[in-house]
């Protein structure tokens, strides 16, 4: 029986565009992409580590998962790196920015797995170059099951390794139909997949972008 594993956040991007993150993000399965051939990611860390991934939508603003902050840490503690492809080498492309404030969705409701979504606002803005750069929602359309997506972060690459990468990386996984998705052989209903979810993954379970307990993919808010 197929399982998809929970806890996974889509930013629906540009196209077929995702980017995720979770409580033990992976992107197993995937590939290291030429470094800076994805300008709009941004790596968001926590006492100098890294902790969730997001895109600059503006260059002052960070769309990420309400989340990644789930306690109430100062801000002080928290930093946004644009222009990495390694996040532990000193590369000259790097723009690191202290936070002014954090912007969730203010109907978050994480046991439905619903609204965790949000907004970062830099303290400066970024410069914009070749390789930091914008990524815009290019439609408000729905996803059609089938559609293939490109998921991209700095997860851990090994499923015994919860480490994750230094490098970004990506994995192609298929959208499901969100009924297909409900069912006994995928969550369910446990949590139900929503208009407002999508749910995407690989049935051969060689691809995935989540650390869980079940054997197979990914749900997207």
């Amino acid at each position: 029986m197929v399982k998809v594993s929970s806890f996974s956040l889509f930013f629906l991007v540009a196209g077929a565009y995702v980017t995720p993150e979770c409580f033990g993000m992976e992107i197993i399965g995937g590939r290291e992409v030429s470094p800076h051939s994805r300008p709009f990611m941004a790596s968001i860390q926590y006492r100098g580590h890294h902790l969730c991934g997001g895109v600059l939508i503006h260059p002052q603003w960070v769309l990420s998962a309400s989340h990644c902050r789930t306690r109430q840490e100062k801000v002080q503690l928290f930093k946004v790196i644009l222009g990495a492809h390694s996040l532990s080498k000193n590369e000259a492309s790097k723009q690191i920015f202290e936070i002014e404030k954090f912007i969730p969705f203010s109907r978050i409701r994480s046991y439905r797995k619903l609204n965790d979504i949000m907004l970062i606002k830099l303290h400066t803005a970024a410069t914009l170059d070749k390789h930091v750069q914008l990524l815009h929602p290019s439609s408000k359309n729905d996803i059609r099951a089938g559609t293939k997506c490109q998921v991209t972060g700095w997860g851990a690459t090994d499923p015994h390794l919860l480490r994750n990468s230094d490098t970004l990386h990506e994995v192609t996984v298929t959208v499901i139909n969100r009924k297909l998705c409900n069912s006994p052989s995928y969550y369910n209903h446990n949590p139900i997949i929503t208009e407002d979810m999508i749910c995407a993954g690989d049935a051969r379970g060689q691809k995935d972008s989540c650390q869980g307990k079940q054997s197979l993919k990914c749900c997207g808010w």
